[in-house]
């Protein structure tokens, strides 16, 4: 048995999320690179949570019948420490602590420092919720606040088919960077569609993701990403030496007022290009980041 590694696309998503490199746009009105590079920096940072979350939800309970612990496979790095804040035997309330107070947590690729606390039913019913809080998390030296409500329900309970499906409702989540405050509110739903009869290792998991949700940017452009076709994660490449924790496929646009942006995420390679295409004209390669 093995944890199960959502997506957070999620997921919290996604979130899929990613950076985009920045290019010369410099219209006001058209959906820019520089838009689309900072709307999949939070999807990115939403995803590392939404990943761990779920992560810890396998080990401490597992799937459809439970779990003995140390079954799992784990993705929480072992800088990140786990802590219990008054479990009861109907709710399970555990805080998970990155580095310290001088050093942060290396995961992904991504710089983690802070606190998650995951507030969740426990049983073996279906569909069991969590709400994910912050206390002075940073990732990248981006501070994350707000609330996330995760809802896991399983598809084909019971049979060789059984797999997870994981719903994260995302309510005034905020990341503030150096450019200001993003505001996330919406939904990922992200299914696994590969990997779940094989719980000793992840490198078979794959997800595939939907959803929408809107971003209120610092300048109060109010963006709303739409996945259009479900974006697909490969676990294995985000285990990779250089972790490529994108989405191997699908379409995500990104719109704000009569103006959009497209990204295609390819055809399922592991690796950190996709094409960009602005209001429906000619793609073009871009490159994604982990910022």
């Amino acid at each position: 048995m093995k944890t199960k590694i959502l997506l957070f696309g999620l997921v919290f998503s996604y979130f899929a999320f990613t950076s985009c490199t920045s290019d010369s746009d410099s219209s006001t009105s058209t959906v820019t690179a520089d838009d689309v590079a900072a709307n999949q920096t939070m999807d990115n940072s939403i995803d590392d949570v939404s990943l761990i979350a779920e992560d810890q939800y396998e080990v401490s309970e597992g799937s459809t019948t439970g779990k003995i612990e140390g079954n799992y496979y784990s993705i929480r790095p072992d800088c990140a420490t786990i802590s219990d804040l008054g479990s009861t035997t109907t709710v399970r309330v555990y805080t998970i602590t990155f580095g310290t107070s001088t050093t942060a947590c290396l995961f992904r690729g991504h710089l983690l420092k802070g606190q998650i606390i995951l507030t969740r039913t426990i049983g073996t019913t279906f569909p069991k919720t969590m709400t994910v809080t912050f206390n002075n998390f940073y990732i990248n030296n981006n501070k994350l606040e707000g609330t996330s409500t995760w809802k896991r329900e399983m598809i084909d309970a019971g049979t060789v088919n059984a797999r997870p499906k994981t719903t994260f409702t995302m309510t005034n989540m905020t990341l503030t960077t150096t450019a200001g405050v993003y505001t996330r509110n919406g939904e990922r739903v992200r299914e696994m569609t590969a990997g779940f009869s094989t719980r000793t290792s992840p490198t078979d998991d794959v997800f595939s993701t939907t959803g929408t949700f809107t971003t209120t940017f610092p300048n109060g452009s109010v963006y709303t990403s739409l996945i259009q076709t479900p974006l697909v994660h490969k676990t294995a490449c985000s285990l990779l030496q250089t972790p490529m924790p994108f989405p191997v496929s699908g379409i995500l646009k990104l719109s704000k007022n009569d103006h959009y942006a497209t990204i295609d995420y390819g055809t399922g390679d592991c690796d950190n290009l996709a094409m960009r295409s602005i209001d429906g004209g000619t793609a073009t390669q871009i490159t994604l980041g982990n910022n």
